[in-house]
């Protein structure tokens, strides 16, 4: 009895319920919420990583996951079409380098940050090479370089995962 009106008051109060910042189930389509993955490292061991790509994780704007060199290249050339070479190469920049010099090899994957909602002019438009804003960003650092322009595109965050050892130390940041 106790325990069917505590779980009534906490359904009454959303206690158990998805909570306000859940994901949204869309009408046309699937999203990712979880992944579970086990990822090869260079020694022939295995490493399992859980990814949330729910609110408030640092992936929840996840529009584009990279996994090889081919995967890179193209995100850098979408970037360089979109934003200028600077911002391709800086795709290029953070899939080959690893994020601290310790690390024990370079990024396992990319994602490319962009909230669902933001608009991307994917057409041809000189305008869309003129970028004011170049992030290179990986899980521990943001590093911008700012370029003068005379328009301020929002250019969607790279942000590198998986060279580090220790996942949960980097997931707070």
């Amino acid at each position: 009895m106790i325990k069917t009106k505590l779980a009534t008051a906490m359904l009454t109060f959303g206690l158990l319920s998805a909570p306000s910042l859940a994901l949204e189930p869309l009408p046309d389509r699937a999203r990712v919420q979880h992944m579970n993955t086990d990822l090869l490292l260079p020694d022939g061991s295995t490493l399992n990583v859980d990814v949330s790509f729910d609110c408030g994780s640092d992936y929840q704007n996840t529009a584009v996951m990279v996994m090889s060199d081919s995967g890179a290249k193209l995100i850098a050339a979408a970037y360089t079409h979109l934003y200028g070479e600077a911002a391709g190469q800086a795709v290029m920049d953070t899939w080959q380098t690893k994020q601290n010099a310790s690390d024990p090899r370079k990024p396992t994957y990319l994602f490319i940050l962009a909230p669902r909602e933001q608009d991307i002019n994917w057409k041809p438009n000189k305008a869309n090479k003129l970028n004011n804003l170049l992030s290179r960003v990986s899980i521990s650092e943001t590093n911008s370089l700012d370029q003068a322009s005379e328009t301020k595109p929002q250019i969607p965050v790279v942000l590198a995962g998986c060279g580090v050892r220790d996942h949960n130390s980097q997931a707070s940041h």
